[in-house]
């Protein structure tokens, strides 16, 4: 079964195409251009390089959040026109579980946060155990000064994601030696293990079609808190 893994939710867009046996290829492109740009064209551009067509898709997976609110849309947009075109199956596959499917079978906790501004991150933790990755700390919104506290148990805790760009300093002076950082070629969204984790939920419960399919944002979009705060004045 040949998946195509689409992630959009950081500054980076990423592409890949996977199957039983091996990642085919992988496309990952930070140049500054729109997502809504860039993304069709590397999907295609992968296909070629890749001598497949868009016929060989079999099913796609495409990350649903949390991350940049506009990243979301775009890439569930795609995936959910691609996946309409063929009556393909799709899975939403959640953010930051993916995340720590870029380093798999770590011992100890892996911990990826993306910065949510407004003073939060969206974070979570996971760890792997006989092969599964469980979390361990709930997916949500989280000011740093909550996660490290909840976090805080741990010996050996690995934290990837672009809000450790933001809050490294607090999480040192929160964890000291406990904490430890991902390599940036690792540390990023990255489609491929997106399309990995969808294979692993690729079952009768996750599998939607492209109607049902929802981003899941993790917290409303800023645009739709000021509406409510001016409604309620």
């Amino acid at each position: 079964m040949i998946i195509l893994g689409i992630d959009t939710t950081s500054s980076s867009a990423s592409v890949a195409l996977l199957n039983e046996q091996k990642l085919i290829g992988e496309y990952t492109s930070n140049a500054k251009l729109t997502h809504l740009r860039k993304l069709m064209p590397m999907v295609d551009n992968l296909l070629k390089n890749c001598e497949l067509s868009f016929s060989d898709i079999e099913a796609i997976g495409v990350s649903q959040g949390p991350g940049s609110f506009t990243g979301i849309r775009i890439g569930m947009s795609t995936a959910k026109a691609l996946a309409q075109v063929r009556s393909l199956p799709i899975v939403g596959v959640p953010t930051l579980k993916a995340l720590a499917y870029n380093i798999p079978f770590y011992p100890g906790v892996i911990c990826p946060i993306l910065d949510a501004r407004r003073h939060q991150v969206y974070g979570a933790a996971f760890k792997w155990e006989q092969g599964f990755c469980k979390e361990i700390i709930k997916a949500d919104a989280y000011a740093i000064e909550s996660l490290t506290k909840l976090i805080s148990g741990y010996e050996d805790i690995l934290f990837l994601g672009d809000g450790v760009q933001a809050y490294k300093d607090s999480i040192m002076d929160k964890l000291g030696n406990a904490a430890s950082f991902a390599p940036q070629y690792l540390a990023m969204q990255k489609s491929s293990s997106v399309a990995q984790l969808t294979y692993d939920m690729f079952s009768k419960e996750n599998i939607k079609n492209c109607y049902e399919i929802k981003p899941d944002y993790l917290r409303k979009p800023e645009a739709e808190r000021n509406l409510r705060k001016e409604k309620s004045k």
